[in-house]
């Protein structure tokens, strides 16, 4: 089984890529078959060309791409000689077992497996603003599936392995979705599911999603308030899988829509204060680290804000209080405990 690694990158990542470069370039040395790179970049010049020239000397394909995530790891795919497919996030670095854990778990795997789910670690520094992401409810929660499961429903392209055939017939990620980055890869993974397929994990295949790729709270709150839009997308496109959900913003911002309402015909003013009440129930969180756990749940209500921004800016102010449904005990088997670096 020949393997195509494909990385989709941005403006900024290039110390990352390098990185990860190196790192796919010893875990390829594990394995007697052929594997081949392709990174799809849309950065700005001058930081293109520098990536080029560094794919270049590592023997690495460099091709120009779209915007997109999901749109980027597509062209990789047309580009790709060979029929095991590894996606990997550029700001990860891959472990020497990485290629080594994904083609043993592939090896007699029925047809109906799509794909292998590796592992994703956290790696770097635990700066203040990671420590107070510890907290949070769901930034960290979907990178380690492959610790909590040994079949799951779908797997984060963080570290990902999809065999050809299968992709191809799912007709790949959908560039459809109306986020950049976010919902794409669980998309495909659900389409998979909905038709027959499953999926593996192996812990043994691993990456090290470095921290310091985000480490900025602004960086922080931007992606999970896109990730919140890619609910939307997720829960609107698969209905089956969508539930209801006490969204605080979205109740917040309605109580304040009728607060408004009231004052206008002759309530009080500071009836206008009950508005704010239901996020300030989300943000209180018990326990010792109070600052820490009031920054986590701040964290999580960045992801209710994207969910109300966009079912709002489609029309459909019914989806603020929906959520998609991520596992189910059809699809995700329990197997190991849970593990963060």
């Amino acid at each position: 089984m020949a393997v195509t690694v494909c990385v989709p990158t941005h403006r900024g990542r290039l110390r990352h890529v390098s990185e990860l470069l190196a790192s796919l370039l010893v875990a390829a040395r594990a394995v007697d078959v052929p594997v081949e790179i392709i990174v799809v970049d849309d950065s700005p010049e001058p930081e293109f060309q520098a990536l080029r020239c560094r794919c270049v000397q590592l023997g690495v394909r460099h091709l120009r791409g779209p915007r997109a995530a999901g749109a980027k790891r597509n062209l990789a795919v047309r580009a790709a000689s060979h029929d095991v497919l590894l996606f990997v996030d550029s700001d990860c670095v891959a472990t020497p077992e990485l290629i080594v854990g994904h083609l043993a778990a592939l090896a007699g795997a029925p047809a109906d497996v799509a794909g292998v789910a590796g592992a994703t670690i956290w790696s770097g520094d635990r700066t203040p603003l990671w420590q107070i992401l510890d907290f949070s409810r769901l930034y960290q929660n979907a990178v380690d599936v492959a610790a909590r499961y040994t079949q799951v429903g779908w797997g984060t392209t963080s570290n990902l392995c999809v065999r050809r055939e299968a992709f191809v017939r799912l007709g790949g990620f959908d560039e459809g979705a109306f986020t950049v980055v976010g919902g794409e890869d669980v998309d495909l993974g659900v389409r998979a599911c909905d038709q027959g397929y499953r999926w593996l994990t192996c812990a043994r295949a691993a990456v090290l999603h470095q921290r310091d790729s985000a480490g900025r709270w602004s960086q922080v709150l931007a992606k999970q308030f896109t990730y919140g839009r890619a609910d939307v997308f997720l829960s609107s496109r698969h209905r089956h899988r969508r539930t209801w959900r006490a969204n605080p913003v979205a109740i917040s911002l309605m109580a304040m829509v009728f607060a408004v309402a009231g004052v206008r015909t002759g309530l009080p003013p500071w009836i206008m204060l009950g508005g704010a009440v239901p996020v300030l129930v989300a943000l209180p969180r018990t326990g010792p680290q109070l600052v820490r756990r009031w920054g986590g749940a701040l964290v999580d209500l960045a992801f209710d804000a994207g969910i109300t921004w966009e079912a709002l800016r489609q029309g459909r102010p019914v989806s603020a209080v929906c959520t998609f449904v991520y596992t189910d005990d059809r699809e995700f088997l329990p197997g190991r405990a849970a593990t963060r670096a």
